[in-house]
């Protein structure tokens, strides 16, 4: 008798003896980091982004932006050393080439704005992630997805046309990526979540006293 995956409501059989998932949620739980979180694609961060990016603009000089730039520089110097050296961890190996890729086609500020949107997104919908895990997942993925290094494409004969081809991320090396930006950007994140969240209650109970106002006009 062949086994049930262990994912909730799913029933599907596993997708071997060994495996306690079916493929569909062995696929999800090695790309998101949980067999139950979904992708977060640039679409749903957008709000997120722009509101870091408004508070950029009216802060423009603040020294925090270029801190927060210097701490991405450190990850980078530390996978440049990673990448150098002949024997080493091949997982921490592979992260530090992710990094490198992604230092060469972005720019620091944008992704600086993706970390920071991601923490933001995070406090404000914590229930959009399964779990921490799957979260610094989703946050080394968005910051990954600044650089095309991974995309390709291949001619379909088939069809007589172009495919898109995605080389995934090996999850270790997306725990590693996630775990450097969580520690780089994960409190100035929250702090900047909890600014936000400051100012959206000022704004209600501003909003909330002129309308109390209003109603006690004769």
């Amino acid at each position: 008798m062949s086994r049930i995956c262990a994912a909730p409501h799913c029933g599907n059989p596993t997708s071997s003896k060994f495996s306690p998932h079916c493929r569909r949620h062995k696929s999800m739980l090695r790309r998101h980091g949980a067999v139950n979180q979904t992708g977060i694609g640039k679409g749903e961060l957008n709000p997120y982004l722009a509101r870091v990016r408004a508070r950029i603009d009216k802060n423009p000089t603040s020294p925090l932006w270029p801190a927060l730039e210097t701490s991405w520089a450190a990850i980078v110097s530390d996978a440049n050393a990673i990448a150098e050296k002949r024997v080493g961890n091949r997982y921490e190996r592979s992260a530090a080439c992710e990094i490198l890729g992604i230092n060469a086609d972005a720019p620091a500020r944008e992704i600086v704005v993706t970390a920071l949107a991601m923490f933001i997104m995070w406090r404000e919908r914590p229930g959009r992630f399964a779990d921490d895990r799957a979260f610094r997942m989703q946050l080394a993925r968005r910051v990954r997805a600044l650089s095309t290094r991974h995309r390709g494409s291949r001619y379909v004969h088939a069809t007589g046309q172009q495919q898109a081809i995605y080389r995934e991320m090996t999850p270790k090396a997306g725990a590693i990526l996630g775990h450097k930006l969580a520690l780089a950007f994960g409190s100035p994140g929250i702090q900047l979540a909890e600014l936000e969240e400051r100012e959206r209650r000022s704004a209600e109970e501003a909003k909330q006293t002129i309308i109390n106002a209003i109603k006690e006009l004769k």
